[in-house]
């Protein structure tokens, strides 16, 4: 499977779960303590996802290997390893002036993902990529209830929150 992209496309498709915790994570204005534990949940969710043995068709399983390989390469493991990522996300974070500037990277590179998926695997594939790339997204707005008072009431997705994976959705060509 990896030989039908070329190596920016494939490190393109690699990315592209950090950068739906990376979107989600700057979708609301919050105390800097949310902001870590939603960003701590979201680089959780992907490594865990890593372990899977579950996911479809050939695609998935390709690229969850490749970013397992790249885990495996590393000195670090388990919480070490997982707070190694969150630092390396928190740095591509802070290079943007803006959180919609990083927002804006992330819908830019789902739309570009779309593209590459469309041309060179099937229909299944590119939908089963895509819909897990959503699912990862959404599981990181779940992650804590927005707004409320001490716990009580709130939503468990914000409005700003369902506006990121709405466009990330229509990036992929997916509908919430």
């Amino acid at each position: 499977m990896r030989q039908n992209f070329t190596e920016e496309e494939w490190t393109k498709l690699l990315q592209a779960p950090m950068e739906a915790v990376m979107a989600v994570c700057l979708a609301d204005k919050v105390d800097p303590i949310s902001f870590l534990q939603e960003l701590i949940a979201g680089v959780t969710i992907v490594t865990e996802d890593l372990k899977r043995t579950d996911l479809p068709g050939e695609l998935m399983p390709a690229l969850v290997s490749a970013m397992a390989e790249k885990d495996a390469q590393e000195s670090l493991t388990g919480e070490q390893l997982i707070l190694k990522k969150q630092f390396e996300l928190l740095g591509i974070i802070q290079a943007f002036k803006k959180p919609k500037d990083a927002r804006n990277r992330a819908i830019e590179s789902f739309q570009t993902i779309s593209i590459i998926l469309d041309q060179k695997v099937t229909g299944a594939q590119a939908t089963e990529f895509k819909t897990w790339l959503m699912s990862i997204a959404q599981r990181v707005a779940e992650f804590q209830r927005e707004s409320g008072f001490m716990g009580i009431g709130g939503s468990r997705i914000s409005d700003r929150e369902a506006d990121v994976l709405k466009a990330l959705a229509a990036a992929l060509g997916l509908s919430l």
